[in-house]
């Protein structure tokens, strides 16, 4: 549910924290050759990555403006350049513009999910030649292809060091079981957000992975089959996004008042007051940030929402940089 009352979204944001994606807006897609046919194609599969990527789902290749919209991708796109990936394959290389494609989902009323995304930690088993083990930093295979699915869907993430303390909290077998108290012991010695759990067997000529998402107020089985690691990567990477999407991205609403009047103290300096319009203002449900008035270290703010203050309160969670007061009356800048 993407509603939340304002307790959960205060507890929630006591414990998490944020990552900050960078190069949201830049997605490379193969190409066979600089042909402008196939230039046009590679445009409108970058425009559905992205679309993909913004709103955390899918689904968004199902609503018609979005779609409508494929074919004047170009005019979303502030950039486009041809490099070279691994194995020499040939790449288009898109930027797309912040604002166009924020304002075009925002018309489509589909999800819009901001750069502050929550890190994701991978925890995974693999059935191998060499019987049962973890996938860690001297890991190539696993590793690349889940860095390759994460980077793709815009999810910060991190794998475990698996030095002798995690091989200690975390024996490979009891991963391979998914005893979730013994992960969550191993999982606590890192900062992020939550993290995902699985095994990967090996099913003739294709794969498997098992597993769950543990994300604050999200307990989620996942299963995913595919015919390459690749792929399978991109399944799991996919299911991940699909959840935490539900409970972070906002959608805008329409046919209600979409304004709100907030209180917020700590503002001591000038430093203060502008960081606290910039990190409203570079929100995505925030269309205008307005001060009303200001007295001592407290500045009262109009805002123009695409959503309501809850939703907008929810995709702030993660920062911790905005708390409510002990009366739950106004709030707090964090800095």
């Amino acid at each position: 549910m993407r509603l939340l009352t304002f307790l959960t979204i205060f507890c929630i944001s006591v414990s998490a924290s944020a990552a900050t994606v960078n190069n949201l807006y830049d997605v490379a897609v193969p190409v066979a050759d600089q042909t402008e046919e196939s230039r046009s194609d590679a445009i409108g599969g970058a425009f559905q990555r992205m679309l993909v990527r913004l709103s955390g789902t899918e689904q968004v290749l199902e609503n018609p403006v979005l779609m409508g919209e494929q074919g004047n991708a170009q005019s979303y796109m502030s950039s486009l350049r041809y490099e070279r990936g691994s194995e020499e394959q040939l790449l288009l290389s898109v930027t797309f513009m912040a604002g166009p494609m924020q304002k075009l989902l925002e018309r489509a009323a589909a999800p819009v999910w901001g750069s502050s995304r929550p890190r994701t930690q991978i925890w995974l088993a693999v059935n191998s030649d060499d019987g049962r083990t973890v996938v860690g930093p001297d890991e190539s295979q696993w590793k690349s292809v889940f860095d390759d699915a994460m980077r793709s869907r815009g999810l910060p993430w991190m794998f475990p060091a698996w030095d002798l303390e995690d091989q200690m909290a975390l024996p490979a077998a009891s991963l391979w079981g998914l005893f979730e108290e013994d992960i969550n012991s191993a999982a606590a010695r890192y900062s992020s957000d939550g993290y995902v759990a699985g095994r990967i067997m090996a099913l003739g000529s294709s794969f498997s992975f098992t597993g769950y998402i543990n994300h604050a107020d999200i307990r989620h089985s996942l299963s995913v089959q595919a015919e390459t690691p690749e792929l399978l990567a991109s399944g799991v990477a996919g299911e991940i996004a699909e959840k935490l999407s539900e409970r972070y991205a906002v959608i805008p609403l329409t046919g209600i008042d979409n304004s709100e009047l907030i209180r917020v103290t700590g503002v001591t300096t000038y430093a203060d007051y502008r960081a606290l319009l910039e990190y409203l203002s570079a929100n995505v449900a925030v269309r205008d940030v307005v001060v009303v008035a200001s007295d001592r270290d407290e500045v009262t703010l109009a805002l123009d929402l695409t959503t309501s203050w809850s939703q907008v309160l929810d995709s702030m969670a993660l920062d911790k940089k905005i708390a409510a007061n002990e009366e739950g009356v106004a709030y707090v800048w964090q800095r």
